[in-house]
């Protein structure tokens, strides 16, 4: 509707009080009334981990009840009051395995006082608890054995890692169809019980299902596709379904014709068309019925005939937003579209496309009656997926996402049938190539985090759903905002299982080298590192499945943890490079920096850092020499000398070690 004022409201939001006895509560989250202090941030399944929990204001309860979540499983535990340390304590033991999302998350605080009540994840973030800061990652085991019967029945090493990797990832959802009709109603499934409105495009007609993506959230409704002169059953039977009333046919009768239109009022819905001369004049017609039942206040540009990509890349926020997108020429704006805008009185615009798609020109006419700077608001890349990746970047702030639409780039009707769906869940949608994944959007994938991952429709290998699956895992996101591209490391625990490496009065190197690795996980994911382990607890791993793991994950860095041992007549630290680094570079930079961080802090022996080859002049460990990525090997200390020992003879003290190390790992790749 016409805005008659423009005017500029100033929104005072009033502070919620909390109840009596949460008055604690109240104060501003920067004075932290709670804090949170966990033991051990990386686990492995049977564990457990030490938790204090303290109040600034002492409670009326002698015990209070914390519950941590992982997708669908909750662990609770009782922590008691310890009147010395005015805390909470206790431990959580992890004895459930979950399926996806291996971090465990503090869901709530139960304290039980005489009036009991609990705390939720929103009042604990109001009180100034960092909520990520809480969680417990448990780390995923790949088991050797059952890589290597695979690879003995025909099945390669690198998918079955894949198969165990994926567990770390977010679950999938597959809304795939028998074709495009189909596609389009498991979407509709998916998203909706009943809806009074449908929106129903052409099959081919990708352009104009995009813009009425909009429409379809202004009226709470999925689209749907017909020909254009037959309507299928099936489609027929999902309107049925959906109860709907009305069906609004979005395109021109050469889209959507009258054999379609009777077969689509045999649903008993009536039928009506929003239409156009051109994809210009039907996006303004859009545009006209979005604010009949919602104030368009901001508008989103395209061009409309070789921009139907850039359009598709801003639906789903324009949907979440119920604010048009507008097509316009590449050099000009119809004098009808521009009138109505301009009589609108906008308070913001964007452009999507580059000045090859739509020119300065354009941008200036919509400047002219925007308020906001929309020369500021252009957004796009130099192809279909820099400019997927840079509008994800730009709309959603928000790195914890609801859900990761995933659809093929290459065919565009099924990402524009799951607009509505994923601008109902604030959720962006990636267009991406069937075997691979972008480049455009690696990095930016390791920065977001995701509950869901749809993919919409077929054509999709297995192996690239994985991929974009594990990368907004919370299990493998990168949060490190500090850190540039790769942020991953691998850590390799030497030794496990059947193979207890070096032995000395009754202590093993692969316990040695799993309690020092788990350490460093914990203390790289509390810099915000994606970690990934070989191997999560006392299971044989063989030398090629290790390598497999890197290779197969590609980390900026892979780290295999060691301790040595020479009859009790030797002492001290020393780290492996790559040889090809002999003369610089990043594993010689990270060996020299861990080195000095575990002697500076232990006192050990320095026995330096060093590039050892083979015959054949390449790195003679195996998992340096059949790596494909930078990887170094460290000797901590010596298992069989008392003085070595001597100074790791406590759990807390091998933790310290695990954190040099990560220290100096974070230090060389940050």
């Amino acid at each position: 509707m016409k805005r008659r004022f423009k005017a500029t409201t100033a929104v005072v939001m009033a502070a919620t009080m909390m109840a009596p006895t949460m008055a604690f509560a109240q104060s501003s989250a920067q004075e932290k009334e709670i804090s949170v202090d966990i033991e051990s941030k990386s686990v492995v399944f049977g564990t457990e981990s030490g938790i204090s929990v303290k109040f600034k204001e002492k409670l009326d309860a002698e015990k209070i009840v914390v519950d941590f979540k992982c997708y669908d499983m909750t662990i609770s535990s009782e922590l008691k009051y310890n009147k010395d340390k005015d805390a909470y304590e206790g431990t959580v033991k992890f004895d459930q395995e979950p399926e996806y999302l291996n971090v465990w998350e503090l869901n709530k605080i139960e304290v039980k006082s005489a009036n009991p009540y609990t705390l939720n994840r929103s009042d604990l973030e109001g009180m100034g608890l960092d909520l990520d800061s809480c969680d417990i990652t448990q780390e995923i085991l790949i088991d050797d054995e059952a890589v290597q019967k695979a690879v003995a029945e025909g099945e390669s090493a690198s998918n079955m890692v894949q198969r165990s990797l994926a567990r770390a990832a977010v679950p999938v959802e597959k809304l795939v169809g028998d074709n495009r009709y189909d596609t389009a109603i498991q979407v509709s499934k998916e998203g909706w019980k009943r809806s009074d409105t449908v929106i129903v495009v052409n099959r081919y007609a990708t352009t104009e299902g995009v813009i009425a993506t909009p429409l379809a959230t202004t009226y709470g409704a999925p689209i749907l596709l017909t020909n254009n002169n037959s309507t299928p059953d099936y489609v027929i039977k999902e309107i049925e379904r959906l109860k709907a009333k009305n069906i609004i046919v979005v395109g021109n009768e050469s889209q959507v014709g009258s054999g379609a239109i009777s077969a689509l009022k045999k649903s008993g819905a009536s039928v009506t068309r929003i239409g156009g001369n051109n994809i210009t004049e039907i996006s303004l017609n859009i545009a006209k019925a979005i604010d009949e039942k919602h104030d368009v206040n901001k508008v989103y540009v395209a061009n409309g005939t070789n921009g139907q990509i850039d359009a598709l890349t801003i639906a789903a926020k324009a949907g979440e937003d119920k604010q048009p997108i507008i097509l316009t020429d590449k050099n000009s704006i119809d004098s009808s579209v521009y009138s109505w805008l301009k009589s609108e009185s906008l308070s913001d615009g964007y452009v999507i496309g580059g000045e090859n798609v739509v020119s300065k020109d354009v941008l200036n006419k919509i400047d002219d009656i925007v308020s906001a700077d929309v020369s500021k608001n252009r957004v796009y890349g130099s192809d279909r997926h820099e400019t997927n990746a840079a509008v994800i970047k730009k709309f959603y702030e928000d790195k914890n996402l609801n859900a990761l639409f995933v659809a093929k780039s290459d065919e565009l009707v099924d990402a524009m049938t799951c607009g509505p769906l994923a601008a109902s869940k604030k959720s962006p949608i990636l267009i991406n190539p069937t075997n691979y994944v972008s480049a455009r959007h690696k990095d930016l994938l390791s920065t977001y985090k995701a509950d869901k991952v749809y993919q919409v429709g077929g054509g999709i290998t297995d192996k690239v759903i994985t991929s974009i699956s594990n990368s907004v895992s919370k299990h493998n996101s990168n949060t490190n905002t500090n850190a540039s591209g790769n942020n991953t490391v691998v850590l390799d625990a030497g030794h496990g299982g059947s193979d207890s490496g070096a032995v000395s009065g009754g202590r093993k190197e692969k316990d040695y080298a799993l309690r020092t690795t788990l350490a460093a996980s914990s203390a790289l994911r509390a810099k915000g590192y994606n970690v990934v382990l070989t191997r999560s607890n006392d299971t044989y791993l063989s030398l090629g499945t290790r390598t497999t793991i890197s290779n197969e994950v590609g980390p900026k860095l892979f780290t295999s943890i060691h301790y040595n041992s020479y009859n009790g007549s030797a002492n001290g630290t020393e780290v492996y490079y790559n040889v090809k680094d002999k003369n610089g570079g990043l594993t010689k930079t990270a060996a020299s920096n861990v080195l000095k961080r575990i002697v500076n802090t232990f006192g050990f022996t320095n026995r330096g850092i060093k590039a050892k080859a083979n015959s054949s002049g390449t790195d003679y460990y195996y998992v340096l020499r059949h790596n494909n990525y930078p990887s170094m090997l460290i000797e901590c200390a010596f298992i069989d000398s008392t003085k070595d020992m001597n100074k790791l003879n406590s759990n807390s003290k091998v933790n310290t070690l695990g954190n040099q190390i990560a220290a100096g790992i974070a230090e060389s790749i940050k």
